[in-house]
């Protein structure tokens, strides 16, 4: 579900269930600071609450280029900020330390966006691709 309100703030619900394997390796990797303390319309900013136990290791593929994000602890929420100068096309991997990888499909996303995710507890209800678990 998606909603394109005021300030362009994008809400999406997703979901894990099965993974895509288009997180194949080798693009660069770098870890934006989950603090970054920039002018938030230079930045796509991620909201990502985690309603499983497992912790949820979190990638960002902008453009096909890999980016870590960091990790999302079990029954919490984490907000990460990543420096864009332009739009771009976006998904978000993640990674359940004791089950599925899943991932989201790809939207155009720019800076000054805002995007809320959930994984929940019961990945049949995610927008996204999964494997495993």
């Amino acid at each position: 579900m998606f909603d394109l309100g005021p300030g362009r703030k994008l809400f999406a619900t997703l979901a894990v269930a099965l993974f895509a394997a288009a997180c194949g390796g080798g693009g660069n990797m770098s870890e934006p600071s989950p603090a970054f303390d920039g002018d938030p319309s230079r930045v796509l900013t991620i909201v990502i609450r985690n309603e499983q136990i497992d912790v949820a290791r979190t990638t960002l593929w902008i453009n096909s280029v890999r980016r870590r994000l960091g990790d999302v602890r079990g029954l919490q929420t984490q907000t990460f900020r990543v420096p864009m100068d332009r739009g771009a096309s976006v998904r978000v991997e993640f990674d359940l330390m004791l089950g599925a990888n899943c991932v989201t499909r790809d939207i155009e996303l720019g800076p000054g966006d805002v995007v809320q995710m959930l994984i929940p507890l019961d990945l049949r209800y995610m927008q996204a691709v999964c494997r495993g678990g």
